[in-house]
Order: C-alpha cells, then sequence, then structure tokens
C-alpha cells in the first residue's frame, strides 16, 4: 500500500511569536500538527517533516525542500502533503515540473489540504494552474510594491539593510534607524587611528584576531542573526578536522518524535580519545539557552566507565552535579589542554523544536595529517527514541585585509547612508547587479557617528597614497597581483633583498609552516619581472605587427558607431517593455474575465497560450539586447585597454602604471623538479 507521506511545511515571513531564536515558530508547529492529523485519518505514516522557514515560495534553493524532492526520487516517498500549494511553491514553473510532471513520473501523488488540490484527479489541474499563476502574480505585485516603498525610504535616510553595519544596531524603536552598537564602537575607532598611525591593513587585522575579538561575521552570527555564510570555498563545511587554522564545530538536535523529550545526555570526543593536546584549543563559542548544561572532563574514559564498542556507547548516567569528575562549561570558556570528553544534558526539548551548542577549536600544528572526527554519542532512557545530532564543521571567519579596508572606506561611520548600491534582477533572479554611483542613494547626516571628520580626511587622504613598500622603501612592483594556484592565497615578498632591492616571493600559506598547500618553492622577484617583461613586450610586438593594426584602425572606425547603436537597442528595449506590460495587464483582465464568468476555462486557457507565446518570445529578444550592450561594454573597453599600448614600443623594467593598467592577475603553479620549471599564467586586463 502507498501510504508513505511526507509533510511540506513553510513559513515566509519571521513570526512575532516565537518563544526563542532556537525554537520553531508557532505556526510552523500549527502546519504540522493539522497535516499530522490528516494524515492520521486517512491512515498515513508520515516519513519525514520537512520545513522551511523564512524562505520565499519563489526561492529553488530552500534546504529541506530539495531533501524532500531527493526523497522523493528515490522512490522513499508515495505522497506528498502541504496545508496549501502555495507553501510548496509560488513558482508557476515550480509547480508544472513537479506536481504536473516528475511526480506523476515518480509515482507520487501530491495534495494540498486546504484547497483539496489532488495531482492524481485530473479535474484539480486546473484549479492548481489557476492557483499558481495567481500566487506569481501576487508574489510579483509585492515585489515591485517593495522595491518602491524601499527606494522611497533610502530618498528619505532610512536605513533599509538587513543587518546594521557592523559597529552600528537597528533602534530598537525605530527599524529604519541606525544607532551606534557601544559593544564593538572602540573596535572601529582603534581600526582608523591605528591605520592613521601607518599600521598596515594585515597587522590591523593580526592584532584584532590575536586579541580574540570576533569578526564582523562572527559578531553577527554570534548575537543570533540569521545570516547566510556566503558560498566560498575556505566557509564550505568539513566532515574533519585537518588543516591548520580556526574551526566552529556546530552540534545541532531536532526532536522530530512524538513526545516531550526529556533528560538528553551526549558523550562527545575527537577522533577515538584523542580530543584536546597541545596542538588544540578550545572555547566554548554559543549556548544561549538555560535547557542546555554542558560538562568537560579529564579523566580517561576508563575511570569515568565509557566505553565505546562499535561505535555505540556504553555508559551509565551519573550526576554530572555532584561528580567531581565532571566541570560545567561556561560561555566563551577556555578549556583546559588536557580535557579527554565533553558531555552534554538537555533537560527539556519540545516536539519540532531544535537545540544546537557551538565551540571553536583551533589546530596549530598536524605533521601526523591526524584527522579529527567530532564524534556525538547519544544516551537515552528509551531504547526506542532515535536520536541524532547534525555535526557541522566549518572555518572561523577571520579579520583580514580586505574587511579593514571596507571599513576604512565605508562612509557610514561619519554618519552618512550610501544604499542601493547593488539589487537583482528581479524577484526570480536573484543574480547580482552592482549600480553606480549615480544610481546609488546618499543621503549626510542620518545617524549618530562614530568617527569624526577630522580623522576620517586625515585617513582617506592616506589610502589615496597607499604604496606597498619593502624595508629598503623601494616598491612591490607586483604586489596584490601575485596569487598561488594550489590555495589562490597571495604571493608575498620574503627573505633579504638583494644589492638591487630583489628578493624572493612565496605562498602566504607559509605562516602555516605549508599546512595548507604544497606549493612551497620560492619563486625569485627578479625572474618574476623578467617574465612579465619578455610576455609584455610579446604583446608590444604584436600590436604593432601591420595585420594586427589595420584591425584595430577597423575597430575604431567602427568605435564612432557606438553611441547610435547602444541608443537604438535602448529604444528598443524600452518599446519591448511597454508591450510586456500591456500585454502583462491584459492576462491580468484575462483571469478575471474568467473569475466573473465572462469566460470559461477553455477559452481562458487558450487565450492565456496565445498572448503567453508572444510574452515569451518578447522577454526573449530583451536577453538578446541586453547580451548585445554587454558585448558592445567588452569591445569598447577592449579598445580603450588596446590604446595603452601607444605608449610604449619596447620596455626594459616594469613601472606602476605599466603593471596596473595590463595585469589583473599572475597564477604561479607548483614547481616541477624533474623538469626544472613551473607554470605561470598571467591574466591580463583585457582577456
Amino acid at each position: 500500500m502507498n501510504n508513505k507521506v511526507a509533510l511540506y511545511l513553510r513559513l515566509s515571513k519571521e513570526d512575532l511569536n516565537k518563544l526563542d531564536k532556537e525554537e520553531k515558530s508557532e505556526s510552523i508547529k500549527n502546519q504540522e500538527i493539522m497535516l499530522r492529523n490528516y494524515a492520521l485519518e486517512q491512515g498515513l505514516v508520515v516519513v519525514g517533516v520537512y520545513d522551511d522557514e523564512d524562505y520565499s515560495g519563489s526561492d529553488r534553493d530552500r534546504p529541506n525542500f530539495n531533501k524532500m524532492i531527493k526523497e522523493c526520487e528515490k522512490g522513499n516517498v508515495d505522497i506528498v502533503l502541504v496545508k496549501s500549494q502555495s507553501r510548496f511553491a509560488r513558482d508557476i514553473e515550480l509547480i508544472d515540473k513537479y506536481i504536473h510532471n516528475k511526480f506523476i513520473e515518480w509515482g507520487i501523488r501530491f495534495i494540498s489540504y486546504i484547497e483539496r488540490i489532488d495531482n492524481t484527479n485530473y479535474a484539480t489541474k486546473k484549479t492548481s494552474q489557476i492557483t499558481a499563476m495567481k500566487d506569481e502574480w501576487m508574489l510579483e505585485d509585492t515585489s515591485i510594491n517593495i522595491r518602491q516603498t524601499l527606494n522611497s525610504k533610502r530618498i528619505n535616510g532610512d536605513f533599509t539593510g538587513s543587518f546594521a553595519v557592523y559597529g552600528y544596531m537597528k533602534d530598537p524603536e525605530n527599524k529604519n534607524h541606525l544607532v551606534v552598537d557601544h559593544a564593538v564602537s572602540d573596535n572601529i575607532i582603534r581600526i582608523f587611528l591605528e591605520y592613521n598611525k601607518g599600521y598596515g591593513m594585515n597587522k590591523i587585522a593580526k592584532g584584532l584576531t590575536n586579541d580574540n575579538i570576533l569578526s564582523p561575521l562572527e559578531y553577527k552570527l554570534f548575537n543570533g542573526s540569521n545570516l547566510k555564510l556566503p558560498i566560498v570555498k575556505y566557509y564550505n563545511d568539513y566532515s574533519c578536522i585537518n588543516k591548520v587554522g580556526t574551526y566552529i564545530i556546530k552540534i545541532k538536535y531536532q526532536n522530530n518524535e512524538k513526545q516531550i523529550l526529556k533528560n538528553l545526555t551526549t558523550i562527545e570526543i575527537l577522533t577515538d580519545n584523542i580530543l584536546f593536546n597541545n596542538k588544540l584549543d578550545i572555547s566554548l563559542n554559543k549556548i544561549k539557552n538555560n535547557n542546555i548544561k554542558i560538562y568537560y572532563s579529564t579523566h580517561n574514559l576508563d575511570e569515568l566507565n565509557i566505553k565505546i564498542k562499535n561505535d555505540r556507547l556504553i555508559f551509565n548516567n551519573i550526576d554530572f552535579n555532584n561528580n567531581l569528575m565532571w566541570k560545567p562549561v561556561n560561555d566563551l570558556e577556555i578549556l583546559p589542554k588536557n580535557i579527554t570528553c565533553l558531555a552534554t544534558n538537555i533537560k527539556e526539548l519540545d516536539r519540532t523544536h531544535e537545540i544546537f551548542y557551538e565551540f571553536i577549536v583551533s589546530l596549530k600544528e598536524n605533521r601526523q595529517h591526524l584527522n579529527y572526527y567530532y564524534k556525538v554519542y547519544p544516551i537515552s532512557d528509551n531504547e526506542n527514541t532515535k536520536l541524532k545530532y547534525e555535526v557541522k564543521i566549518r572555518n572561523r571567519h577571520q579579520w583580514c585585509s580586505s574587511t579593514i579596508k571596507k571599513i576604512l572606506k565605508d562612509e557610514t561611520y561619519i554618519g552618512n547612508l550610501i544604499q542601493f548600491k547593488t539589487t537583482t534582477v528581479n524577484y526570480k533572479n536573484h543574480t547580482i547587479i552592482y549600480n553606480d554611483k549615480d544610481t546609488q542613494i546618499k543621503v549626510l547626516n542620518t545617524h549618530e557617528p562614530i568617527i569624526n571628520l577630522d580623522l576620517w580626511n586625515e585617513v582617506q587622504n592616506k589610502l589615496k597614497q597607499r604604496k606597498k613598500s619593502c624595508k629598503n622603501g623601494q616598491n612591490h612592483l607586483l604586489a596584490n597581483k601575485v596569487y598561488c594556484e594550489n590555495c589562490h592565497r597571495v604571493f608575498y615578498k620574503c627573505g633579504k633583498n638583494d644589492e638591487n632591492g630583489f628578493a624572493y616571493l612565496c605562498c602566504k600559506d607559509k605562516v602555516n609552516k605549508w599546512a595548507n598547500c604544497s606549493n612551497n618553492k620560492y619563486i625569485k622577484e627578479k625572474f618574476l619581472q623578467e617574465f612579465v617583461i619578455v610576455k609584455i613586450n610579446n604583446l608590444l610586438r604584436k600590436y604593432y605587427d601591420l595585420k594586427k593594426q589595420k584591425e584595430i584602425n577597423d575597430c575604431m572606425i567602427e568605435s564612432d558607431l557606438f553611441k547610435v547603436r547602444i541608443n537604438n537597442l535602448n529604444k528598443e528595449k524600452e518599446k519591448i517593455n511597454k508591450e510586456l506590460l500591456n500585454k502583462k495587464i491584459y492576462l491580468q483582465s484575462l483571469y478575471e474575465d474568467l473569475k466573473k464568468k465572462i469566460l470559461d476555462e477553455e477559452q481562458y486557457f487558450t487565450l492565456k497560450e496565445k498572448y503567453q507565446d508572444d510574452y515569451n518570445l518578447l522577454e526573449e529578444r530583451i536577453k538578446i539586447i541586453d547580451n548585445n550592450l554587454l558585448s558592445i561594454q567588452k569591445f569598447k573597453k577592449k579598445l580603450k585597454n588596446n590604446s595603452l599600448f601607444k605608449k610604449y614600443i619596447k620596455i626594459n623594467e616594469l613601472k606602476p602604471e605599466i603593471v596596473n593598467n595590463l595585469i589583473e592577475k599572475i597564477i604561479i603553479g607548483n614547481y616541477d623538479k624533474k623538469k626544472n620549471e613551473r607554470k605561470i599564467h598571467i591574466i591580463w586586463n583585457f582577456d
């Protein structure tokens, strides 16, 4: 009998009635109760509950939605049950793709409780399509209204960002106004003062890290922000710790049982009895729930009567409060290096709720290349209760020179707001578009400044004059241009200078004693500069080749047509956008005629299909126009860069102007001992 049902729950707005930031909203709970009762009445077995809180119905990257889809594709689900179709999605394409195609293909029944939509009942298909269209129109209209409202607020000097910039927080009495966050504002002043004294950005960042000051990203996360981590290689989750660095270990448990769970206990260790030794430091990062207590012990497992057999824990429950072998852990406490294991005790955890806690772990060196796996062994009074703890390991966000630079250039710290720096294509396409300065919205004196104008002006002048200098005062010409092919870190100058001021360059992983990168061969600065000079001279020869010169002359003639071409394309685009708007209005009127029964469903879908096809063709033409405009801009940039060659016939030495104008990056590969060579790739500014 096909009765395995998956419940999907979603809430797009933050519920104000949340009891605690770690708990699921009451709305999510109510959705689940409603669907569980329905499943019970119908004799269905719930095999999975998937919920996405604070996600839009048009978002295709909802984590639990995609997990459920994978389970459906594997054949582990017979029925997908939702409160309403809009909970599943507000996107016509997603509705059509899954409910009316993939689910049918996989033999999965879709049921929406409110509208009684059932994809096995053909009579409800049109109801589903009309509902989807109405939901998407509503979403689009809402998106347009929100954009207009936000722009009006920005013009009035109201803050509209999701997160306040580091050093500020949203005013509790007015979320559109910034107030100084005095807990960290001194760090901003410190950064400005140290830079003004002549400290380099790397030195400032290192000082903040050494003083154990949380970076802006970690500070947001520590204070309960729902900030989504950037999808960057070095921030990805890991299964274990094996490279030198600082990590955050997050342990999370969600109660999916039918009852409230009480007195949950775990024993936690790293890699089979190896916990923290002189190579590892640990401190508790976050715990803001009175229901959970954490303890540590410095005694070995035998003394604690703990045994691990076949990856299972054999252990008698004890009273942690009255046992001298266990000591409580406090927030941000740095634990002794000789601890052997940790233990947690959760007093109570309600249904569908989750609890989590985090540790900071620093690995100083790992010459033996050990893998430190974090193991959680739950203990339960009830053998039928399956306790599954999720462990995630990620790099801790550290202070870096780019963060310092961003802070030093941010006018927010002198009381000004510059907003609308970026936007997205539309409510469905979240590709970021960077706005130019003319499009950005700047309003002066909107909030209390942290930095006075005199200090600000001094720092801005120094930023303009900033040059990378070596110990002998000569500029390092290739600074911030040379990168490692393996780990993508910068190659920096090291070693003693010779009589001509040249030294060596090496991958910055040297500071970690090559723990994360095998590209540990130094390269002579003089050799690299000579290599670059040869490559640039090769380009110059090509440029002055007669055939190439003729092509460039032809291009210059064609460049006179740029203004006309761009103007014509923009006019066509404007005309098409008007047509699209008219067709959208017409489609909406068709729907209104259907509701008023002026049209029957067959007439409605026939007319809609015709106009939808025309609408799609116009959208495709818009894409072609945008691609043409982009190609013209690239072509103009290429011509501009080609004009740089006119200044030189041949170069004998590198100059800052040449390096900055022509070179974007230089990638250094591994040294091949057999061939006595290494790959060096130059990425030009006009590639």
